[in-house]
């Protein structure tokens, strides 16, 4: 049981440079943040779930579902930055856990984020399970899934990463990685091609010093925010779950979520 609280944070913002108002996009008669929040709020370790946002319209659409809404700064240039003002807030422990829920991840397995949140109290996660003894207990966990054939692997709109021997991140790309030399990738369960999933937990001194550092050389040349946190030298465990459908990320995407959020209801 766990002895700490967790928070979860919903980031959301009206501007998206590939879908234009992205998280109030109608899918199956919803908003894509409604999926998100619904997805997030069925995780039972969740004492909290707020939508945090400077969108005085999400914020109206999000109250309508029965969200708890919280207004952050227009100024932050990241969904970590968002989340930090919501813990600090909120006056968030240091032994507590925040989860980072990215508004456009509806299709998230719920038993990998509750993996990665119980890895933070210790002695979770699969490499645990696998030793047979407890390890260190990592300040960050984020989620990835295996890649299942060469198109996912190529498209620069998925996210990889690869991980060392005790399931932490070593690099994150929207490159092809880890290339394979002779041009030929085989995708298999057990194989290191991993496709990343934007869900992150922090504890509150990892989340602070993350959001406190300054854009990195990498993060500006990626555009992804958690290269900031490996420049600094923090470490991040990759919880492994099985494969789920890809968060939505270009307009095609949206008829994909249509056809499988419709037969949720």
């Amino acid at each position: 049981m766990l002895s700490m609280n967790v928070i979860c944070v919903l980031p959301a913002r009206i501007s998206s440079t590939r879908i234009p108002r992205k998280p109030l996009q109608e899918i199956a008669g919803r908003p894509l943040l409604e999926w998100c929040w619904r997805a997030a709020s069925r995780i039972s370790l969740f004492d909290q779930v707020v939508v945090a946002t400077d969108s005085e319209e999400i914020e109206k659409r999000a109250k309508a579902f029965d969200a708890e809404v919280m207004i952050t700064s227009s100024s932050h240039k990241s969904g970590t930055d968002r989340v930090e003002e919501v813990s600090a807030r909120l006056g968030v422990n240091d032994d507590d856990v925040v989860v980072n829920f990215q508004a456009d991840e509806p299709f998230v397995d719920t038993d990998t984020v509750k993996r990665a949140i119980l890895g933070l109290q210790g002695g979770g996660g699969r490499l645990s399970e696998v030793v047979g003894e407890p390890v260190a207990t990592p300040g960050i966990a984020t989620l990835a899934v295996p890649i299942r054939d060469r198109e996912e692997w190529e498209s620069p709109g998925v996210v990889k990463v690869v991980t060392g021997s005790e399931e932490q991140a070593l690099y994150f790309s929207r490159s092809p990685i880890p290339a394979a030399r002779e041009g030929v990738a085989v995708f298999d369960s057990s194989g290191p091609f991993l496709r990343h999933v934007g869900i992150y937990a922090y504890r509150r001194p990892e989340l602070r010093r993350w959001a406190g550092g300054d854009e990195s050389r990498l993060e500006r040349t990626e555009k992804l925010e958690q290269l900031r946190a490996l420049e600094m030298g923090m470490k991040i465990h990759v919880e492994v779950g099985p494969w789920t459908e890809p968060g939505i990320d270009l307009p095609a995407d949206l008829d994909r979520a249509e056809r499988l959020l419709s037969q949720r209801g």
